[in-house]
């Protein structure tokens, strides 16, 4: 068999694998893969092609050849202008470019060991004339214990170039997510660490990985020398380590060869056997990519208004840029979220950008979850937003959003258990993400352990002030009958003090039903605002008694799909309501179950 990048040809069975995963490959291309494998770094003649391959009379050889060729470059994703395997000679053949490796089990029909490492020098020498590729250096040469990585944001001196060390950053965590067996810590968890000068060592047993990934990006006039190593957690050395030199032009095929490389050393530790799903690609056009990686960071940035600019932007440039679609998909679902868009303006924004991504990478993970919360929100199509949440974290089971919001449907399902599990492997892939934190809180609020809540938010907050969830907190108090001390909660991380600040929130009466009611019409002043809160105003109202004026705004949030409103089944705030004839024809048409705490 010959390994080369995340390929295994077997030549004896005419089988081509990825990852792990068979790649359909017809006989002809498998038979000029073959061929050029056995002469890897030497020039295959199209006359020897034509001996070898067609040997008896062909009308239209050119055209068959080139066909083949096309279709052996799909299956590789290599391009005509830009290869990584296959280089084209014009008018004369073809030559393997990427380094070979064969299994001693399975030598090739004609392998002459002496040409080998010539062959995979040669290939060497042409990726690093594709790339401008200095110093590469592997020292993996067994298979390694890596079960589970973290990714440290690549650090870069240049203030102006952040975006793109961060973008290299999150893809590369991304391509490696959809490894079989390995646990990859999530991006918020790991960019933690953006900025600091950190012991890989140290880190990696903050984690709990054993591999750690750190990177620097250099820029160098026109160019950037781009440093990755992987590091061995228990005792901090090196396991693997490659420098590679890009520019602008060829930044997309420069985080194509990190991911591919670092992929491959990482299969070490893994089982080869398991299936996988192959890394994302995203775009060849160096313009649509740089555009790409701006939009990321503002969405990490929650500038949504830039987010959109800059994946609109990277979709003029190409518009087979399934990521960009995803993007923007992403960005109006937390607009929808937010409130900050009407549910009836953003909806059919989120699933166009989604559906574009998907129709061109069905694997495209980013689109499916958004989608599947959409259809789960909004939609209420709960039986497909199901089938969704399964299918993206069958892609990549560990994106630690898509356990979290898989695990906020089954619960509203009344599937506890289920969603316990699903939110406590999120917690773990990415303990450091607010919003994270926040549904944990929330878990254990709609499962009535308040006291629980309220002390796993003051868990959270003591190690970060910004991961101790204040509304979670309050909500808990307030199902505890100490609504003072939730508005006093409120004030405080309003203000920074336990005083009344402003206008921002009135001073409220003690008395409950008061209380109650005065916070539902201060909450009602909002509607006018950017956000809307039908939800939040009809718990307050069904908490204070007013049954009446609880089912008005539920019956307001029905009508404009409000996003909150998939989680009134399992919210302690209506359970007031339950008894309400009302409230099982309101459930009935959303298509929610009535479901009871967990015993």
């Amino acid at each position: 068999m010959a390994r080369f990048g995340t390929f295994v040809a077997d030549l004896r069975t005419g089988e081509l694998r990825r990852n792990g995963i068979e790649v359909r490959l017809q006989v002809q291309p498998f038979r000029i893969l073959a061929l050029l494998l056995e002469r890897a770094g030497e020039i295959v003649t199209r006359e020897e092609l034509r001996e070898r391959l067609w040997p008896s009379e062909f009308v239209d050889f050119d055209h068959s050849l080139n066909t083949a060729v096309r279709k052996l470059r799909e299956a590789l994703d290599d391009s005509h202008e830009n290869p990584r395997f296959v280089e084209t000679l014009a008018r004369r053949g073809y030559r393997f470019i990427a380094p070979v490796s064969w299994d001693d089990s399975t030598p090739p029909r004609k392998k002459n060991r002496l040409l080998i490492p010539i062959a995979v020098a040669a290939g060497v020498v042409a990726i690093a004339i594709a790339l401008l590729l200095g110093r590469p250096r592997t020292t993996v040469t067994a298979p390694n214990n890596i079960d589970a990585v973290a990714v440290l944001p690549f650090a870069n001196d240049d203030e102006q170039t952040q975006y793109l060390s961060e973008g290299l950053t999150e893809i590369l965590i991304d391509n490696l997510s959809r490894l079989p067996n390995l646990r990859v810590m999530a991006r918020t968890t790991v960019f933690d660490y953006k900025g600091k000068r950190v012991d890989p060592r140290s880190a990696g047993q903050a984690l709990h990985v054993s591999g750690v990934v750190v990177g620097h990006v250099q820029r160098q006039g026109n160019q950037y020398a781009i440093h990755v190593e992987l590091i061995d957690a228990k005792d901090g050395s090196q396991i693997w380590g490659q420098q590679f030199t890009a520019t602008p032009a060829n930044m997309p095929y420069a985080q194509t060869l990190i991911s591919d490389a670092l992929s491959e050393q990482l299969r070490h530790g893994v089982d080869r056997n398991r299936r996988g799903v192959a890394p994302r690609r995203l775009t060849g056009n160096a313009d649509a990519y740089d555009a790409y990686l701006w939009g990321l960071h503002a969405w990490n940035a929650r500038d949504l208004p830039h987010a959109l600019q800059y994946f609109n932007d990277a979709l003029a440039r190409d518009s087979q840029f399934a990521a960009a679609y995803a993007g923007l998909a992403e960005t109006y679902g937390v607009m929808v979220g937010y409130g900050t868009i009407p549910v009836a303006d953003g909806v059919p924004k989120v699933t166009d950008n989604a559906n574009r991504a998907l129709a061109i990478d069905p694997n495209n993970v980013e689109a499916l979850i958004t989608l599947a919360t959409t259809k789960y929100r909004n939609v209420w199509d709960f039986a497909g937003a199901e089938a969704d949440y399964r299918r993206a974290l069958a892609i990549n089971p560990n994106y630690a959003t898509g356990h979290e919001w898989y695990a906020d449907y089954l619960r509203s399902m009344g599937r506890w258990a289920e969603a316990r599990r699903e939110i406590e492997l999120a917690y773990k892939l990415d303990p450091r993400s607010q919003a994270i934190n926040s549904m944990m809180c929330y878990s254990l609020y709609y499962e009535r352990k308040y006291r629980e809540a309220i002390a796993f938010a003051n868990r959270a907050a003591a190690f970060d002030p910004r991961l101790g969830s204040t509304s979670c907190t309050a909500n808990a108090l307030m199902s505890l009958g100490q609504p003072a001390e939730a508005m006093r909660v409120l004030l405080a991380h309003r203000c920074g003090k336990t005083e009344n600040c402003g206008d921002y929130i009135p001073q409220l009466p003690p008395t409950d039903g008061l209380f109650y009611s005065s916070a539902a019409k201060w909450l009602e002043l909002r509607q006018s605002g950017s956000m809307e809160t039908p939800v939040s105003i009809a718990a307050m109202y069904a908490r204070g008694g007013d049954r009446d004026k609880a089912f008005a705004w539920l019956e307001t949030a029905y009508t404009r799909r409000v996003s909150l409103l998939t989680n009134a089944n399992v919210d302690p705030a209506f359970d007031s309501l339950h008894s309400d004839p009302r409230w099982d024809d309101l459930l009935r048409r959303i298509g929610l179950p009535q479901v009871a705490p967990p015993s």
